[in-house]
């Protein structure tokens, strides 16, 4: 398959608790609460001529202090830690879609392009909308794995897609229909996974909308005995499996094309001298 238009950035989940203590632990070092306390204590130090034993009480006392402070708001401090790493992880994810949205558009691929590209829109309100409030948080990771999945699996069936496509010219003279009518089958095949991919994202950015409005409007068209976020739990039941469908499909008409006998060159005129 051609790389530049696979995915080829990893998904935001599973996140590395590693890697949000790390961020945790920059962010605190880095901001004034930390070391301003200490360099307090160093100037009190200098200023009562406290001597080697004073300033290692001074300091001494101004690090526990500090370590107390840090450790109450570390929840907090770890939250926002994951929040930027999940910004700069769909960052990276949408800058890696419009590279290859680029690439399609630069192969004469236009509609591909502006298809991957509606992904990519679809892709980005429904991260922001994911995230508004706290009421989000249970849906939060499932959606972000689901969306990530989806994106790539849409991109390697376009590749797919235009790799079968380049044998077209081989098979309209391969004086087989067969081979034709499995080319065909094959390219109604990924384009209705694509279609239902985009239609569950779809399905799933309406119910983020309805659950983020006014619950006093969202009464009157949801079903009383029906919990908040219902809905939208049953819809991510089908997303977290919609990936592995497009995986399945793209695997099956590869099969189906490679069982397909190569084609025959057609016998070349004789010419007579």
């Amino acid at each position: 398959m051609d790389p530049s238009t696979l995915f080829a950035v990893a998904p935001t989940f599973p996140m590395d608790d590693v890697r949000i203590r790390d961020r945790s632990r920059e962010t605190m070092l880095r901001s004034p609460l930390t070391w301003l306390p200490l360099l307090g204590a160093g100037a009190m130090g200098f200023a009562l001529d406290a001597g080697v034993a004073g300033f290692v009480l001074l300091l001494g006392a101004t690090v526990a202090l500090v370590s107390r402070y840090w450790k109450k708001r570390r929840p907090a401090v770890d939250a926002a830690s994951l929040r930027e790493l999940i910004g700069e992880s769909n960052a990276a994810q949408d800058q890696e879609l419009k590279r290859i949205i680029g690439s399609l558009e630069s192969k004469g691929l236009p509609q591909y392009s502006l298809c991957l590209g509606r992904f990519l829109f679809l892709k980005q309100k429904i991260e922001k909308d994911v995230h508004r409030g706290q009421h989000f948080a249970v849906f939060a990771q499932e959606v972000e794995k689901g969306v990530d999945g989806i994106c790539a699996e849409v991109c390697r069936e376009i590749t797919g897609i235009r790799a079968r496509e380049e044998r077209l010219g081989e098979i309209l003279t391969s004086r087989q229909p067969t081979q034709l009518e499995r080319l065909e089958s094959a390219r109604r095949e990924s384009h209705a996974a694509i279609l239902h991919a985009y239609t569950s994202l779809y399905q799933v950015h309406a119910e983020i909308l309805g659950l983020g409005s006014d619950p006093t409007e969202r009464e009157t068209v949801e079903d009383p005995g029906e919990l908040p976020g219902q809905r939208l739990q049953e819809i991510l039941g089908g997303l977290r499996d919609e990936a592995d469908m497009i995986a399945r499909t793209h695997a099956r008409i590869r099969r189906t094309i490679e069982e397909c006998p190569p084609a025959v060159e057609a016998p070349r005129p004789e010419v007579v001298c």
